[in-house]
């Protein structure tokens, strides 16, 4: 699991979305839900990948940086240190150029040998 998870946080820091796609289930979970209220939620690979390669364009750079992490068998919580620069102007109010910092938790399950859920918080 660990492995798992470094090579998707590898992947997500070069904006590497065939690589973050090669480490999850074809069955993935992915949710994202912010403290703002707002809550994503996507089930496949395909569905995961297209909003991948949607938002790699958005960000200058994005770095998630772990902070703590807890495994136990094919579960996993991790606190991460996010930030960004944003490159263009976003509907939420973020302006181009602007620096981001945000902290977070990651829950992760595997299955198969793959990252099977991603729920992120921050």
């Amino acid at each position: 699991m660990n492995d798992l998870i470094n090579a998707y946080i590898q992947a997500y820091n070069r904006k590497d979305v065939p690589g973050m796609l090669a480490v999850l289930h074809d069955d993935i979970r992915f949710e994202n839900v912010s403290n703002t209220g707002s809550t994503m939620t996507l089930t496949g690979k395909q569905a995961f990948g297209e909003q991948a390669t949607q938002v790699v364009p958005l960000f200058s750079t994005r770095r998630q940086e772990i902070v703590t992490k807890i495994i136990a068998d094919d579960r996993a919580a991790i606190e991460i240190k996010y930030s960004a620069v944003v490159a263009q102007d976003l509907p939420n109010g973020w302006k181009a150029n602007q620096q981001i910092e945000l902290r977070g938790v990651s829950i992760f399950e595997s299955s198969d040998g793959k990252i099977s859920r991603i729920s992120d918080y921050s």
